[in-house]
């Protein structure tokens, strides 16, 4: 295969994982159509096959792909080796949620697999666990060592990056409940205040 042949397979490869994406978020895996998928990707439904063979290949694809990338989102910044810890962190919440913010179906698309598609769920955290472990050991190791040098509280890693998830999180689960108790009629002045709070209740979390 030459290169100009593997870079057509990979464009049309991402064509199609771009409109499963769309597809799977709106529709959820029962109700998503690999014939819609490959429309929108402007393949033959043949070809669409051809790549991923299966709808259910294709749903753990794309259910990898985006909690991989949502995690790292958290983790990234706060595994790295240097640079103020704090600053690390308050970056991290802030690069979670405004991810979030651009991928708002992504939270109940999460929710509706976790309980409708357990095998998928499962399979992705096995595959997943190894990475996310090693960065949450070396958060952990970071943060006992600014801890020692008096610079925050002592703190789990684990417990951290699970209350940044949940406060980051939660907004997009319970939109608009919660913009009309909070009278707030934008989404997106909304997002940004919450950005806020929960950036000064982790930082008052470790100090």
């Amino acid at each position: 295969m030459d290169k100009q042949e593997s870079k057509a397979n990979k464009d049309t490869e991402q064509l199609i994982l771009e409109a499963a994406a769309r597809e799977f978020s709106t529709k959820g895996f029962d109700g998503a159509r690999t014939s819609a998928i490959a429309a929108e990707a402007g393949v033959t439904h043949a070809m669409l096959h051809y790549y991923f063979r299966t709808k259910e290949k294709l749903f753990e694809r794309i259910f990898q792909e985006k909690l991989g990338y949502i995690i790292n989102m958290v983790l990234a910044p706060l595994a790295e080796s240097s640079g103020d810890i704090r600053e690390r962190i308050r970056n991290g919440i802030g690069a979670h949620i405004d991810f979030l913010k651009e991928n708002r179906e992504l939270p109940i698309f999460f929710v509706t697999t976790i309980n409708s598609r357990p095998e998928v769920y499962g399979d992705v955290i096995a595959n997943l666990s190894a990475s996310a472990s090693a960065r949450m050991d070396a958060f952990q190791r970071e943060l006992d060592a600014a801890h020692a040098r008096g610079e925050i509280a002592q703190v789990d890693a684990r417990a951290l990056v699970g209350d940044v998830a949940c406060l980051n999180v939660f907004p997009f689960l319970a939109n608009p409940l919660m913009m009309a108790v909070m009278g707030y009629a934008d989404f997106d002045d909304y997002i940004e205040a919450r950005k806020k709070e929960n950036v000064e209740i982790i930082m008052k979390r470790i100090s």
